[in-house]
This record gives structure tokens, sequence and C-alpha cells, in this order.
């Protein structure tokens, strides 16, 4: 068999954002090694960025203890061709982007490439402050080297004398631009400009639509004529499209419009969101969008979180701040009604000031 054809950086990003920071990573170091030969495991931006995939990362994107259970197999077959790819790319380095269930697994399974002199680097540092605390020691003998977005976490790593542990700052900071152009939502959309919009952000993964977007529709469609009212003028209301989801996913449990791939700018227009709790809220915060934090994942899951859980907050918004910034409705209390109550709460007045205020520092 011939040899394969080496990559100096091999890539893993088993989701849309860790696609999207692996590829910034990549185009920060083209400028400085404009050779750089790289290859990986990701998506559309990877591959935009120059990067040769080696398997795609569709439909990889689960939630919750079960629905990984029942993917199983195609992880485990997953696992094994990457650990392949990396050894027969002879690769220099190996970048994993958060996706720590997998990326992790898979970096203690390279002690080959690694005695090779294969470098092992991991992007995004699992929360073990805030839940199972005592994975820090794991993960710090999986990797060379960790790269914290949270000033706090590299002392959780550092003590173990493994891999050097460094805060990075989080990559979403020089992700989202400032000025974003809306006027092309705005033209999608039929908005005037003292139109109001409410922003549905169910997220991308199939089981988070299916769990939280009928509910958001729900709710969205009693709050409307009651925002309306609130201080008149007119109110729409659109879906945020995940670019790799299928619409029809979308269209089982709503009828309301959908803007593919314009995620910024459509925090950037809206009055206010109810976003699935992750990355996505925490780039609303940085936009300054006040937001309601929605989360349910199943019984079995939630139970085991609850279990394990170690902070008060589940939403990066939240974290970040250190307190009660956004607010959270989660698994059995997330209903219509109490959707419907944060929503006007966060339309107008103190409480809408007081979040922005917040969101701003």
């Amino acid at each position: 068999m011939p040899l394969r054809p080496p990559c100096d950086l091999f890539v893993l990003a088993g989701e849309a954002s860790g696609d999207a920071y692996g590829a910034a990573v990549v185009e920060h170091l083209r400028p400085r090694l404009p050779d750089l030969i790289c290859a990986g495991f990701g998506g559309q931006a990877l591959a935009g960025a120059g990067c040769e995939i080696e398997e795609r990362n569709e439909g990889l994107a689960v939630m919750g203890f079960l629905p990984v259970l029942a993917r199983l197999p195609t992880f485990l077959a997953l696992k094994r061709r990457l650990r392949r790819a990396v050894i027969d790319r002879r690769a220099r380095a190996v970048l994993g982007v958060d996706y720590p269930g997998f990326n992790l697994r898979l970096a203690r399974s390279l002690g080959e490439a690694r005695q090779r002199g294969t470098r092992l680097i991991h992007l995004v540092a699992p929360q073990v402050w805030a839940w199972r605390p005592r994975r820090a020691k794991a993960v710090a003998h999986s990797v060379d080297r960790l790269l914290c977005l949270f000033p706090f976490e590299p002392a959780l790593f550092n003590r173990f004398g493994a891999a050097r542990a460094d805060f990075v700052g989080h990559p979403l900071a020089d992700l989202v631009p400032l000025g974003l152009d809306c006027a092309p939502i705005a033209s999608e959309l039929g908005l005037r400009p003292h139109d109001r919009l409410l922003l549905v952000a169910p997220g991308s993964r199939a089981k988070e639509i299916e769990a939280l977007l009928p509910v958001m529709d729900e709710a969205v469609q009693a709050a409307l004529p009651r925002l309306a009212a609130e201080r008149g003028g007119r109110v729409v209301a659109a879906i945020a499209k995940a670019s790799e989801t299928p619409r029809d996913l979308y269209r089982r449990h709503s009828d309301l419009p959908l803007i593919e791939g314009r995620y910024r700018e459509l925090c950037a227009r809206a009055h206010v969101g109810l976003i699935a709790s992750g990355t996505a809220t925490l780039e609303a915060a940085i936009i300054g969008l006040p937001h309601v934090i929605c989360y349910r994942t199943d019984p079995l899951s939630a139970r085991l979180v609850r279990q394990l859980l170690r902070v008060e907050h589940i939403g990066l918004t939240n974290i970040v701040h250190g307190e009660r910034v956004c607010p959270e409705v989660l698994q059995d209390q997330l209903d219509s009604p109490r959707l419907v109550a944060h929503l006007a709460t966060l339309w107008s007045g103190e409480r809408r000031e007081a979040v922005r205020a917040r969101l701003a520092t």
C-alpha cells in the first residue's frame, strides 16, 4: 500500500462551532506557515480554509446519553478510521476542537502517533468545573497542550503536571465582527425600520430542534399579539436555520420564516431571542441581544446532569458573567406560558435595560 501524503496539522471538529473555530485557527496560521498542509474531520468551514477533509461531520452533532448510545457503533467506526488517518498521514500535530467526548477518546488512542512525535492539542477545555470534576486528571494526561476559554480553567489542569494548559480567550470574541449588515435580512423579512424582530434559534441538532422548536413556536404564537400591543408597531418572528440542517426538520414544527446561515445578523437585528443553550447564546450575548436560554434533553440524560452538575447556571451567557443575566428555562419548566412571560419581561422596561447593560460589559 503506497504511503499517504503527510500533513502538518490534523484538525478534529465534530460540530459546526468547532468547524468554524478550527477554520479560524488554520486561517490564522496560513500567513505564518504558507506551506501548511492541513487535513481533518470537519465540514464546510474547514474545507473552505484549505483543509483536506478525511471524514465529514454531518449528522454527528448529537446530545444526551441515549442518542449517543444509539449511535455508538458509528462513533467507534469513525474513531478507528480517524486514528488510522492520523497515523498514515504522519501528522505533526493533531488539534481537537471541543467535542470532548469523542476527540479526547481519540487522543487517548493515539499513543503510537504520540511516541513518533505527533503533538496532541485540544482547544476548548472540557468544563470540568461544571460537572464531573474528576475528569480533569484524565483530560490533562490525554493531550500535550490544552487551550482554555476561561481564565480560571488552566489551574484546574496544570496541577496534574501533564498537559500544559493556557488561557487563550473565547474564539467568538474575534469571530463576531462589529457593524453587521442587517439590510439583507430586513429585506427578506419585509421589515420596516421600526418593526421588531423576535429571533427563534432552536439549535442545529435534530434532537434539539425536535425538543425545543414546538414549544418555542407555541410561545411565539401566543406572545406576538401581546408584544405588538405593548409598544405598538409590528412584530415579526423568524427562525435561525443552521446551514447543515434540512429545512423539513424545522417545517415539521413551525411555519415561521427560515433565515439560513446568517445567525449573527439576525441577532444584531432582533429585539429579543429564544435561543437553545450552547455557543449560540454566547454569540447573542457578544452582539448584545437579550435572550431566553432554553434547554431540554431526554429524561435519563437530564437526571444524570442534575446529579453531576456543579454550577448554578448552564447558559454560557450566565457562566461567563457569573450571574443570572438572561433567564434559563429548562427541562420540565420549559413551557409556553413561562417563555411568554420571559419574552414580555425582556421586551421593554427596566429588566430589558438592565440585561442590555450587563451584556455590554
